[in-house]
């Protein structure tokens, strides 16, 4: 999906972020989000669509599909869309708004909205089967055993010392030795394997350590020389080596439900990371960028991808260097958060997307 970058311009403001100059978004007096002139009036939901793929349909903007949609007051998890829904435009007290057609077309989706429905309770959704935000499918990898720690934390745990067998390559059922801050006997814990250090392209500081879960171990006791006993009870295709970190598992998952929105985070950021490749992405792609938790980036966020312009000579001035406007070249939206590291998800790409690229929210069109 590929928006004019004429509309794009006109709806960016010039701003300095941490000294830098940046093209930001003007967020007050927003106009009402722009119904595409094509958009159809009624759609059918099939399967394998993505929230964001059906707002496409309707909105030039298809972050701010929250504002367009009809809430069901009657559902615990109203925003759920799912295979076979029939989605219709209504025009609802002077606004245009898109509902799920339940029998009594826009007056039914008016009743929802309003909760003019006669019923007592509220029914409880499941969102299993619905419409996912994102393809699962191109994001799975980056859910499974993979998180973003701080380096100087994942230092200080415990460190796998040797095995029972005194064999290298281990498996359930195994007996390892650990040594380090001294376990609880009868927890479970996680062993983790380092890999890749996450480096700040602004600052060069390190910002992230992403490590693999290869195993879950059972502490069976603690020596008092700070050597730990653990029983494997669970690998994950990698064998436990001398070196590999213990702690407490720690919770790799996402929200079930999250919904395309315009990020709100304190500063620009920038992809630090091509996933699964050493050039570029596209879309479909998976990157990191130095925005997290800490910085207010949450899953659903929609972020714009600028290149910084080239440097060229101007001839008529006495050949003085001259940078060349930010481009708008792509869209990505976060999936996963870490204290200083998100992945995204590549919605869009105009061109080829690098580490270094420049990320801000999306303009209000």
């Amino acid at each position: 999906m590929k928006m004019s970058l004429k509309k794009i311009a006109k709806a960016l403001l010039v701003t300095t972020f941490s000294g830098a100059m940046l093209m930001t978004t003007a967020h007050a007096n927003n106009p009402p989000p722009t119904i595409k002139a094509d958009a159809p009036n009624r759609y059918i939901v099939k399967k394998g669509d993505t929230l964001w793929d059906i707002s496409g349909r309707y909105l030039d903007s298809p972050w701010r599909w929250k504002e367009i949609w009809a809430t069901n007051k009657q559902i615990k998890n109203p925003d759920l869309i799912y295979p076979n829904d029939i989605l219709i435009l209504c025009v609802i007290q002077g606004k245009t708004l898109i509902g799920v057609d339940t029998g009594e077309g826009c007056a039914g989706v008016e009743k929802q909205l309003t909760g003019n429905v006669v019923s007592s309770t509220v029914s409880v959704t499941s969102t299993a089967n619905s419409i996912p935000p994102i393809p699962w499918s191109a994001i799975q990898h980056w859910l499974d055993k993979t998180i973003i720690v701080n380096p100087a934390d994942f230092n200080t745990t415990p460190y796998i010392l040797a095995s029972k067998k005194g064999n290298l390559i281990t498996a359930s059922g195994d007996k390892v030795y650990a040594k380090g801050v001294p376990l609880i006997v009868g927890q479970r814990y996680g062993v983790y394997r380092e890999g890749e250090k996450y480096v700040d392209p602004k600052t060069q500081n390190i910002i992230g350590l992403e490590v693999t879960q290869v195993a879950t171990g059972l502490v069976t006791s603690t020596e008092t020389n700070g050597v730990t006993s653990l029983q494997l009870i669970d690998s994950y295709g990698k064998e436990v080596r001398e070196g590999d970190r213990v702690f407490v598992e720690l919770n790799n998952s996402i929200p079930p439900v999250f919904y395309p929105a315009p990020a709100v985070v304190n500063r620009g950021g920038m992809i630090v990371r091509v996933m699964d490749s050493i050039s570029s992405a596209a879309k479909g792609s998976v990157v990191a960028i130095n925005l997290g938790s800490t910085q207010g980036a949450k899953p659903g966020d929609v972020l714009t991808v600028y290149q910084k312009g080239a440097v060229i000579r101007d001839i008529k001035d006495n050949d003085t260097p001259v940078r060349l406007p930010s481009e708008h070249t792509g869209m990505v939206m976060v999936f996963n958060t870490f204290d200083n590291i998100s992945y995204a998800y590549v919605l869009d790409s105009e061109l080829p997307l690098n580490v270094g690229d420049q990320l801000l929210p999306p303009p209000y069109l």
